[in-house]
């Protein structure tokens, strides 16, 4: 295998190959050396002060040792003991390669070690000989390049032993043995951020493809301590790869070890911490019990919800439909779909967070560049190690104040108070409540201010928020300890119930100001359900609200409709009356986005909530998509098929009228749609009975078979076959007899191009009977020899010679057209289109040679 054509993925760290300039002399445009150099000719320009040239020997290194060794195999001259080929010209070139990596200069550096993976690939092919390299030599040169003193070097080198993992190249007990060691080395001693920050995200990358068992042993203890790092851009690693680690680990080490540091950074005094956790939540909620997502996860997750940042509430709103999801697992009353379609629902949710997820600035490039953040956001917030939080700092700048002033002032109002206010506590936290004694007021930190409502003239005020009660740390413990405590709504007795409602505590939340769902469905007044978290419920709900809008977050509404099959999967179909006027909600939405998103996935829905649903309710949205844009309306038509067959006879006669909508378009130039049309009226034919396919179908693929793009029209051809089959002989006659009017008279010339094309098919698909065709569509198709336009005559010769003349029912002399055929044959091979006359001597080579010999004298004649 040609070293060239190994690909190696450097992606992971954000690397491309095609980036390092192949302008060098003796390298190839497309990186290969152009000539390959010999070992003495490398040994002497290895000591060349030219960097460029010592930087094209890198690229050099991989087909020179390939090479020499095979030189080395086929020489005669072998060791009398161990009759083994001489091999020192191939280990010569081990002190080349190290020097190179070790150059002074750094892209020289880098290109050697981009080589690395390319040279454990071709160690690997000769392991009889040189597989022991890799472990030897490769493994400890990438091991010492770790501490590089050149981020760009770093960044190869770990994208490298990234590929060594993934390609098995290196053994799992030498990484334990060296990597892990080295990296473990760099977080601790190096004295750059951005060093260690590298190094915890190869960390963090490496741990799923080690395993669990080495994982547990070198990292997990480390990764703890990382989580609660003193740099920002460590913590915010650490939480980004929070999923990773819970899915290598397992659900009983997440549950007893990582839930807590999860907590602690959902807390986190930076805001982009708290974002990255909430992007991880679905893949940790996947990895424990539905009763650690009820009680810890699930209340973890609003916190999140009601999050002073802007940013991290969007990234929790983005990633609340996903996290409702994962409450299918265990859930019996739902549908009876699998998991695995489930989880299948989602499966495009990376692309639309990519698509639309806010320009949020990069952590690193924050420290470098302030003027790259984002306004609006927390730009007082303490950098460093949350234990710091409460070290005093100067008052906020007047204009930041306004920016926080203003972003509150958009903020909704409160959410509903939380399940446990107004509720019967069991006896240990009733006694727990009258015990207590509230403190007035704990130590703050200055760097988080928040705003209150003054009941009496509705004024904003500026003040520092109240401290954390002790009453909310001990409810918070009991909580913790009560687990699956029953509740019964009521009064709390033996306590202060004004205390209880003024603190308006909740199981695990610290948001002060939390914003609230506004958006309560008048069906939860009549429907209970207990498949899922109360709050995660109005939260989704509340996705809707036209708020999001004012404030920017246009792109909450979206999210929502892709998850909506989802959400409703876990809800089951007894409950979709509590999203019944959401999709309502979202059916009218004012951005196209929305509505194709939520045209896409009707049939999804439709599948999951059964006849009654489907035939009562979403059919009439399916129409109404139909005179949409045609971007909503694509969402629809591609699923057409899929929706279709999930209704009854009665519905199905009420749609078929309604698809003529699809005729009418914004843009005529937009052919795919009608493409699609045509694909999706094929797939339907067979959920219908003659009649509809004569009065809806038939005139929809008649108008596209006289479509201005020949592509439509011969998709359209392949249609009117499938409707020849499923219809009776006199519908067939009707057709055949329509055909002849309105395409091979046509007064356009592509339509009468067509109409060959029409009758081969027919014939191909055995779509009507022979005698048939002679009497309805043979006679028409041989008229056009007399067409004025070569292109139809050439169209009727290939229908001749490929059908006819092949045809024994056709050549006979009993056929009834059989003189029309031999005069058509006749007058074919003598026309004066040298393409037309193609098909008649296209199997007598001597002739065509003639005939373009003939025809390209007489363009000379004519020059």
């Amino acid at each position: 295998m040609n070293c060239a054509e190994v690909t190696y993925s450097f992606h992971y760290l954000g690397y491309n190959h095609n980036q390092v300039d192949y302008e060098d002399e003796g390298v190839s445009g497309d990186g290969s050396p152009s000539v390959i150099p010999t070992l003495q000719e490398l040994q002497s320009s290895l000591a060349t002060s030219d960097v460029f040239t010592r930087k094209s020997l890198t690229r050099t290194v991989v087909e020179t040792f390939r090479t020499l060794y095979a030189l080395a195999l086929q020489s005669p001259e072998k060791d009398d003991n161990n009759h083994e080929p001489d091999l020192r010209e191939v280990f010569a070139m081990l002190p080349i390669i190290q020097n190179l990596a070790e150059d002074s200069e750094y892209l020289v550096r880098y290109c050697m070690v981009e080589q690395m993976p390319h040279l454990s690939m071709f160690f690997s092919e000769s392991k009889e000989y040189l597989g022991h390299l890799t472990q030897k030599f490769i493994l400890p040169l990438l091991v010492s390049t770790l501490n590089d003193t050149n981020s760009q070097v770093r960044k190869t080198c770990h994208a490298a032993l990234l590929v060594l993992v993934e390609q098995n190249l290196v053994e799992i007990s030498d990484i334990d043995k060296l990597v892990c060691p080295a990296i473990f080395n760099v977080i601790q001693v190096a004295s750059a951020e951005d060093q260690r920050a590298e190094a915890v995200t190869l960390l963090c990358r490496i741990s799923p493809l080690l395993g669990r068992d080495i994982t547990l042993r070198h990292f997990l203890e480390e990764y703890i301590c990382l989580c609660n790092d003193a740099s920002m851009q460590i913590r915010k690693i650490c939480a980004s790869s929070f999923g990773e680690m819970c899915s290598v680990v397992g659900g009983d080490v997440v549950e007893k070890e990582l839930l807590l540091h999860l907590q602690r950074m959902c807390s986190d005094d930076l805001w982009g911490v708290r974002k990255a956790c909430a992007e991880v939540f679905t893949v940790v909620a996947s990895c424990v019990s539905m009763q650690t997502k009820w009680y810890t996860l699930s209340p973890l997750f609003v916190t999140l919800l009601r999050d002073e940042s802007r940013w991290v509430r969007l990234a929790a709103y983005q990633n609340l439909g996903q996290f409702i999801a994962t409450f299918h697992e265990e859930n019996e009353k739902g549908s009876e779909m699998s998991n695995d379609e489930s989880s299948g629902l989602l499966d495009e949710t990376p692309d639309i967070a990519k698509q639309t997820e806010p320009a949020v600035p990069d952590l690193v490039s924050e420290l470098v560049d302030q003027e790259t953040t984002r306004p609006n956001e927390e730009e007082t917030e303490d950098v460093g190690h949350p234990a710091n939080n409460h070290q005093q700092r100067s008052d906020l700048d007047e204009s930041v104040k306004n920016e926080i002033l203003s972003e509150d002032l958009q903020r909704p109002p409160k959410p509903p108070p939380s399940p446990w206010s107004g509720a019967v506590l069991p006896t240990e936290l009733t006694e727990l409540l009258s015990g207590l004694q509230v403190e007035e007021q704990k130590e703050v930190s200055p760097t988080k201010y928040m705003f209150v409502e003054e009941l009496s003239n509705g004024q904003l005020i500026w003040r520092e928020p109240i401290a954390e009660l002790e009453v909310e740390k001990e409810l918070e413990r009991v909580y913790k300890k009560l687990g699956e405590g029953s509740l019964v709504e009521g009064t709390i007795p033996g306590c202060d119930n004004d205390l209880f409602h003024h603190t308006n505590l909740t199981p695990l939340s610290t948001s002060p100001l939390p914003p609230q769902p506004p958006y309560t469905p008048k069906s939860q007044q009549s429907v209970c359900q207990n498949v899922i978290p109360q709050d995660l419920l109005d939260h989704y709900l509340w996705m809707v609200d036209p708020s999001h809008s004012e404030s920017g977050d246009t792109e909450m509404a979206r999210y929502c409709a892709f998850t909506l099959p989802a959400v409703a999967l876990t809800l089951g179909k007894d409950h979709w009356d509590y999203l019944k006027e959401l999709f309502k909600i979202l059916e009218g939405d004012m951005q196209w986005k929305v509505r194709k998103t939520l045209a896409s996935s009707l049939h999804e829905l439709g599948a999951l909530l059964g006849d009654e649903v489907v035939n009562s309710q979403l059919v009439q949205s399916f129409v109404w998509f139909f005179k949409d844009l045609d971007e909503v309306r694509i969402g629809a038509l591609q699923h057409l098929m899929e929706f279709f067959k999930l209704l009854n006879p009665e519905r199905r006669k009420y749609v078929l009228p309604k698809l003529r909508e699809f005729l009418r378009l914004d843009n005529e130039r937009n052919w795919r749609f009608r493409l699609e049309l045509v694909e999706q009226l094929i797939a339907i034919i067979g959920y219908c009975d003659q009649n509809d396919i004569s009065d809806h179908i038939y005139p929809l693929i008649l108008s596209l078979l006289k479509d201005k793009v020949w592509t439509v029209r011969f998709s359209a051809v392949t249609a009117l076959s499938s409707i020849l089959k499923a219809t009776h002989p006199e519908l067939r006659t009707i057709t055949l007899m329509d055909i002849k009017t309105e395409i091979a008279i046509s007064q356009k010339w592509y339509l009468r191009q067509s109409y060959p094309k029409i009758c081969e098919e027919i014939l191909n698909s055995d779509s009507i009977g022979l005698e048939q065709f002679c009497e309805y569509a043979m006679h028409p198709a041989l008229r056009l020899r007399w067409d004025r336009v070569p292109n139809v005559r050439i169209a009727l010769a290939h229908l001749v010679t490929s059908k006819f003349m092949n045809n024994p029912y056709f050549s006979s002399p009993i056929n009834q057209h059989y003189i029309e055929l031999q005069e058509t044959i006749s007058l074919l091979k003598a026309d004066e289109d040298r393409d037309v006359r193609y098909y008649f001597n296209r199997n007598d080579p001597d002739e065509n040679a003639k005939e373009i010999f003939d025809s390209s004298k007489e363009g000379m004649n004519s020059d």
